[in-house]
């Protein structure tokens, strides 16, 4: 029996660690283990941790025999050892590795076994981590993920299992798990779809379609999905959703949808950032989807249009950045360039043009009335264009030259399409010269308009002009009482009332 416990806690003095791992399993073995009486107990680790000495010790008592010492064919622990660290450790590194498993005390001749779980089956290991323990939890949460979908098979479903799809469907429906995989014939994949199509649950049959075309022969998907539009509406809204766009533009043009897929195909060429490859993109899409449909050839001429414009703004953009670097150009030094003209509206462009471009040669492609030829520009447009750049660098000679017209005789008129007092405004917020916004005031037909005009823009001399031609005493004089006394138009209203020349009307 001694000779036992003393083989015990050599086994458990073989290493510095074991005494913690033997602290730790004494617990259990205590709470585990109930002998039935003292003379057959079996001697615990407690008893064992007893012949453990003390640090201030020199000598430890020793009840084992020491025949067993000396006829054992491992290496033990000699209790009549000076006790000194330095050979202890020494010692221990000699001993080779003994088995951790199990401890066996005999009390009997049979002898009792005692099977001890090593540490790491005795207890689940916590994570160190805040980081282990998310990794642990993604692992949950896409395992969990798995048995949702139907991919892999919930652990209470086996391949005897026999779920009837109106089963399977109504699971997807509830939120319980489910085993897509069990069903492996045609028939009961097709069961699958027409339970969940009747039953009118968009997330079953998105989950089913998509079933369906992992497992089925495209040939043979196709087919059962031309037969079944809400399940091909389903599909589609999944596939626009997850952005598999060449995916819907082959579903849409399966469909007989050819309008839709050429606009997916053509959202997907103008999203290009990269000026040059969207331009071939573009080029790619007119010729696969728009010219090929004579029911597209509205959209086709646009995106023609489109694609020259695109090369002009390359063309424009490449020769201006040469010129700005260079420093040749003055405008551009006065008025530098706040972006580039590539990607811009072909109004932007044109109004880019009439800046930097106005007085070139008609042959530039960079010219704004070579642009105006090429893409079918009204009158209008190029007009209020024109009039806003050209005020903007504050250049007043060609915004006459822009009103400049003639009449039936051949004489030069000023004419304006958009009308002067849309002029006026425009000219108002490039703030233009007074006698120059006075000019281009007077010309508005409308003298109601006019002398709004006038009075908005305190435009007196304007303003007085009209009401005299108008003969209009009282206006008049209301309009000099708003006036600042002793002021210059106070003094020129107070004139034109008292001339008697002007025959008032009232």
């Amino acid at each position: 029996m001694d000779s036992g416990r003393t083989s015990a806690c050599a086994f458990w003095l073989q290493t510095p660690a074991s005494l913690n791992e033997a602290a730790q399993l004494s617990a259990r073995v205590n709470q585990q283990a109930n002998f039935g009486s003292d003379l057959f107990k079996q001697s615990t680790l407690d008893d064992c941790l007893e012949n453990v000495p003390q640090q201030s010790r020199k000598k430890l008592e020793v009840s084992a025999d020491d025949d067993y010492w000396n006829s054992s064919g491992q290496v033990g622990f000699s209790f009549e050892d000076d006790w000194d660290d330095s050979k202890r450790s020494a010692s221990f590194n000699e001993l080779p590795p003994q088995p951790r498993n199990n401890l066996k005390h005999g009390a009997t001749g049979k002898g009792t076994d005692l099977k001890l779980p090593s540490p790491s089956s005795a207890s689940v290991p916590l994570p160190s981590s805040p980081q282990s323990r998310r990794l642990d939890l993604g692992d949950i949460q896409k395992h969990a993920e798995k048995l949702r979908i139907g991919t892999q098979a919930p652990p209470k479903y086996s391949r005897d299992t026999s779920v009837t799809p109106e089963e399977t469907v109504k699971n997807i429906i509830v939120g319980q798990p489910y085993y897509l995989e069990q069903h492996r014939s045609k028939e009961s994949k097709v069961a699958l779809l027409n339970e969940a199509i009747r039953l009118q649950d968009g997330n079953a049959i998105t989950a089913v379609v998509l079933f369906l075309k992992r497992t089925l022969k495209p040939s043979l998907f196709n087919q059962e999905l031309m037969q079944r539009p809400k399940a091909i509406s389903h599909y589609v809204n999944h596939l626009r959703s997850i952005q598999d766009n060449t995916q819907l533009v082959d579903v849409l043009g399966m469909l007989g949808r050819t309008e839709d897929a050429a606009m997916v195909k053509y959202k997907l060429a103008t999203e290009i950032p990269e000026a040059a490859a969207r331009l071939r993109n573009l080029q790619s899409c007119l010729k696969s989807h728009f010219q090929s449909d004579p029911l597209l050839s509205f959209q086709a001429e646009l995106i023609k249009d489109e694609i020259k414009l695109l090369e002009m703004q390359l063309v424009i953009e490449e020769e201006d950045a040469r010129v700005e670097k260079e420093g040749q150009n003055l405008l551009m030094r006065e008025f530098p360039r706040k972006a580039s003209v590539v990607g811009t509206p072909l109004v932007s462009t044109l109004y880019y043009c009439c800046m930097y471009h106005y007085n070139t040669a008609t042959s530039n492609i960079s010219n704004p009335s070579q642009m105006r030829t090429l893409f079918n520009l009204t009158e209008k447009q190029f007009t209020w264009t024109a009039l806003s750049a050209l005020a903007q660098i504050k250049h007043w000679k060609e915004v006459d030259n822009l009103f400049q017209g003639k009449s039936w005789l051949g004489k030069s008129k000023m004419r304006c399409c958009i009308g002067f007092d849309k002029a006026v405004e425009v000219l108002a917020k490039a703030q233009a010269p007074p006698e120059v916004f006075e000019r281009y005031l007077q010309l508005v037909d409308d003298t109601d308009r006019r002398l709004s005009l006038a009075t908005q823009y305190k435009c007196h001399r304007v303003a007085i002009d009209t009401l005299v031609s108008l003969r209009d005493r009282q206006r008049l004089i209301k309009y000099r009482d708003d006036l600042t006394p002793q002021s210059a138009p106070f003094v020129e209203v107070q004139h034109v009332l008292n001339n008697s020349v002007v025959k008032w009307k009232n």
